[in-house]
């Protein structure tokens, strides 16, 4: 999330608003290929100034899209998570093993993780024989996307949170058809604790369906169990869930669209 207050009378007749375009999700198969990053939007001035006619596409607000997850390298293996875009960069696409950084803020340089100010929170990395990290929380940033589980008993690991920003997808995993346990929860909006949002898949079951707001940001997908689906995150921002990896190609969750409001009064 990136915001800011004007006055009214400071700003032109018209401002110019540039939706970016959406990611897409690697293509399934084996080995299943890697998500593509968000585009990120702007709000930048007019060449319609009261004051100052040279002023044609100065940029007022900057967002940036998450990064994409990794696909699984083969059948029966784990993938991490994505890095939630910040409002100064766009977030890092994973490598297979290594969760991608959150994107940078704009006056803040902070380390991998947990994040405040603008930047996303890190994609969680994969589990090798345990579970999957959990995505790192962000602020106004994203939040991370949890990574991959490394099969029964262990689990996907849950989505980062935002406390203004989109929640991350959860991780997905290889589980058996009769296991009990939930995949990684998404992360949620409005909060600073990962796996908050959509609940994860159980026994082969797909990940659940982030949340969608007028208000505030969407919640991350869930992650899915066996040969399920990752959950749709919700939007405006959240981050679908990963697919399940019991042996045949699954999807990721789609991601949440992302939007642009202007209040006036």
């Amino acid at each position: 999330m990136s915001w800011a207050c004007f006055s009214a009378d400071a700003l032109p007749s018209t401002l110019d608003v540039v939706v970016g375009a959406a990611g897409t999700g690697g293509a399934t198969g084996n080995p299943a290929g890697d998500g593509v990053a968000g585009g990120h939007s702007e709000v930048h001035l007019s060449g319609d100034h009261p004051d100052n006619d040279d002023v044609a596409g100065k940029v007022l607000l900057k967002a940036y899209g998450g990064g994409g997850g990794a696909g699984a390298a083969q059948a029966g293996t784990h993938s991490a998570g994505g890095g939630g875009g910040g409002t100064g960069s766009i977030g890092v696409t994973t490598s297979s093993a290594t969760g991608g950084d959150g994107g940078d803020p704009d006056m803040q340089g902070s380390t991998q993780g947990d994040s405040l100010g603008g930047r996303g929170g890190k994609g969680g990395n994969k589990g090798s024989a345990s579970n999957g990290l959990p995505g790192g929380n962000a602020e106004y940033g994203g939040g991370g996307g949890g990574g991959g589980g490394a099969g029964d008993p262990n689990l996907g690991g849950k989505g980062g949170s935002s406390l203004y920003g989109g929640g991350g997808g959860g991780g997905g995993n290889e589980q058996g058809p009769h296991d009990n346990s939930v995949e990684g929860a998404g992360g949620s909006w409005g909060s600073y604790t990962a796996g908050t949002g959509a609940a994860g898949g159980t026994a082969d079951a797909d990940g659940g369906t982030g949340t969608s707001r007028e208000f505030g940001a969407g919640d991350g997908g869930g992650g899915a169990s066996g040969y399920g689906d990752g959950g749709p995150g919700g939007s405006p921002g959240g981050g679908g869930g990963g697919g399940g990896s019991r042996g045949e190609p699954t999807a990721g969750g789609a991601g949440g669209i992302g939007e642009v409001r202007i209040w006036a009064w």
